[in-house]
């Protein structure tokens, strides 16, 4: 059975962070916390999971197919949601956005490959990989 994105990294277990080599570790705790609630929220999870199967449907399976208009709709409304969703947890901590972005992007230039863990939160709302998601979800569906 396909797995959907989000089944795959909650499928991975929840991240030990007293044992896994994490790159934020000693550095600003918004980052950490961000990290960890990224990788480690059911309920953000859930609601994402959710997202994908009732939006999934109009997406073809095919890999090279056409882009279509309502693609980019509900890609928007995905944005849309995602962005809520790290907005209320950034605030919740009591830090701005525009303070957490300030601090990834420091992160991110002070990454010697550009792999860190803020890259793969932020890779979750490009466009290939919703879509990516979005496939993965219809062909659950339709072979359920």
């Amino acid at each position: 059975s396909t797995q959907s994105t989000w089944e795959n990294r909650r499928a991975q277990g929840p991240v030990d962070f007293r044992t896994t080599n994490c790159q934020f570790m000693g550095k600003d705790t918004i980052l950490q916390d961000v990290e960890r609630w990224f990788f480690e929220n059911d309920d953000f999870a859930n609601e994402m999971e959710a997202f994908a199967r009732d939006n999934c449907d109009i997406f073809s399976t095919e890999e090279d197919c056409e882009q279509k208009l309502e693609y980019t709709e509900v890609y928007k409304k995905f944005q849309a949601l995602f962005e809520a969703k790290l907005e209320a947890f950034v605030n919740s901590q009591n830090v701005t956005v525009e303070d957490f972005y300030e601090l990834a992007q420091q992160e991110n230039a002070k990454s010697e490959d550009g792999d860190t863990p803020f890259k793969w939160i932020v890779a979750t709302s490009d466009y290939p990989v919703f879509l990516q998601m979005m496939q993965d979800e219809k062909r659950k569906k339709t072979s359920s």
